[in-house]
């Protein structure tokens, strides 16, 4: 029986995500790049959006950047499907920064060509999940806000 119990538990904690901390993103800023979305990864633990920013120095022309988001499960909660941002479209993303300077960091949230606002789930200083991913856009383009 001991062992059977054994085998369970060890199944089980297999099964349990790991899950590292945000000391690796600067909470303490927001930046924004403007680019063109290279792809969405939708997968687990966390969910990234790779982005093309323009950078006439470099020999391509830009540079690459990624930003974590939110698990699959969470974002998918908040509205979020796996077309959520196509390839080619023309996006804002605002981010934590990395602190080590590379290019990319914590997604906080997205604005897309239309003005919608696309939020992120989780980071540094994260808004408690259950916000709706899609804030609606007024007439004059003003994100709408809960108040």
């Amino acid at each position: 029986m001991k062992a059977v119990v054994a085998v369970v538990l060890l199944l089980l904690a297999g099964s349990v995500p790991a899950h590292h901390s945000y000391a690796m993103f600067d909470g303490s800023r927001t930046l924004s790049v403007s680019g063109t979305v290279a792809k969405l990864e939708w997968m687990n633990p966390h969910v990234f959006v790779w982005l093309y920013v323009p950078n006439p120095k470099t020999k391509e022309g830009y540079d690459l950047y990624v930003f974590e988001n939110g698990s699959p499960n969470v974002l998918a909660r908040l509205g979020w499907t796996r077309t959520a941002l196509t390839p080619g479209e023309k996006i804002v993303i605002e981010y934590w920064p990395l602190k080590d300077g590379r290019n990319g960091g914590h997604f906080t949230k997205t604005i897309l060509a239309d003005g919608r606002i696309l939020n992120g789930a989780g980071g540094p200083n994260a808004a408690a999940v259950g916000e709706p991913a899609l804030a609606p856009v007024s007439p004059t383009g003003a994100e709408h806000s809960k108040q």
